[in-house]
């Protein structure tokens, strides 16, 4: 009960934290998106080095390997160009607007991830700088690792795999952030309703009718009863969150809004959202620790939080390109 209160006020706290960012960056014109891509560069820099700082190199080549990670920030340079969408050539987080359509939602997301020109190009060459560069490092340090090419391997994957996903989450969140704030708090609250319907499930119904646990070895407490109340919850969620989202004819809340994206977000969103969870947990336990950090007391890091998060924002990205 001790540890139940301690979570509920560490979460709190962290809500009071960065919701003030999250609507400041929506309503806050220029001057509140620029200081959003300040809170979400720093956000995704930070849950980067909690994750890698365990990979056995020291703080200098971590710290350079976040710097590098940034990157994928920056590249391709007109990832925020709206330029095709009618709005004057403005960058869309250089003007005093609030909001985007899906549609310019849709258009930038492919700009960072999919569109076949020049911008790609740029995209693919940062990946490229970064991995070249990660791996350099990896090698320049390779004495560290004992020798051990699992214990190396298992680090560099860590490390590469962790930088890429969580700037991109962080990136992606800004764009939805900026576009409405509909969006964001659909993707933050898909993860939020799988967990805690997941967590009640299992201590209601755990292993009374499945004896199987879930995943013993990543996840031993997770429980098959646990995982599938979650699942059958976030499907619910999202049911109801795209559906009321459309009812209102709203643009501001239409989100995946023909049927090919409904039903696939309805279907997928809440198992995407356990496996994010279950994959930054397999990395807790490659390297043996139990959170990355304890930034949130009762909670552990960032990205013991964000970790469905993370899977969640990039799922929900691809599944706006069908």
């Amino acid at each position: 009960m001790k540890n139940v209160s301690l979570r509920a006020k560490s979460a709190a706290i962290l809500f009071a934290i960065i919701i003030p960012f999250f609507f400041l960056t929506y309503f806050g014109g220029l001057t509140g998106k620029v200081v959003g891509v300040g809170f979400y560069l720093l956000f995704g820099a930070w849950a980067t080095y909690e994750v890698i700082k365990w990979n056995k190199l020291n703080n200098f080549w971590n710290i350079l390997i976040v710097i590098i990670g940034a990157l994928l920030w920056v590249f391709p340079m007109q990832w925020y160009s709206i330029d095709n969408l009618a709005l004057n050539n403005t960058p869309f987080w250089i003007t005093e607007n609030r909001g985007l359509s899906i549609e310019q939602t849709i258009a930038i997301i492919k700009l960072i991830l999919i569109k076949p020109d020049f911008y790609t190009n740029q995209f693919a060459l940062s990946l490229s700088i970064i991995f070249i560069s990660i791996s350099l490092i990896f090698l320049i340090n390779a004495k560290k690792f004992d020798r051990d090419p699992v214990l190396f391997l298992k680090s560099y994957f860590i490390t590469i795999t962790s930088v890429l996903l969580i700037y991109l989450m962080s990136k992606l969140l800004f764009i939805y952030n900026v576009a409405s704030l509909y969006y964001l708090f659909c993707i933050l609250i898909i993860p939020i309703v799988c967990d805690t319907a997941a967590y009640f499930g299992g201590r209601l119904l755990g292993q009374k009718i499945i004896k199987r646990k879930f995943s013993p070895r990543i996840s031993p407490n997770k429980t098959w009863e646990g995982a599938i109340t979650g699942y059958l919850a976030g499907a619910l969620f999202v049911f109801i969150a795209l559906y009321l989202g459309k009812l209102t004819a709203n643009p501001t809340f239409t989100f995946l809004n023909n049927w090919k994206q409904f039903t696939v977000a309805v279907i997928l969103l809440p198992a995407i959202s356990i496996t994010g969870d279950l994959w930054f947990s397999f990395i807790k336990r490659i390297i043996h620790i139990k959170d990355f950090s304890k930034l949130i007391p009762g909670h552990g890091g960032l990205m013991d939080r964000f970790d469905a998060v993370c899977f969640v924002s990039i799922a929900t990205s691809l599944i706006l390109m069908i």
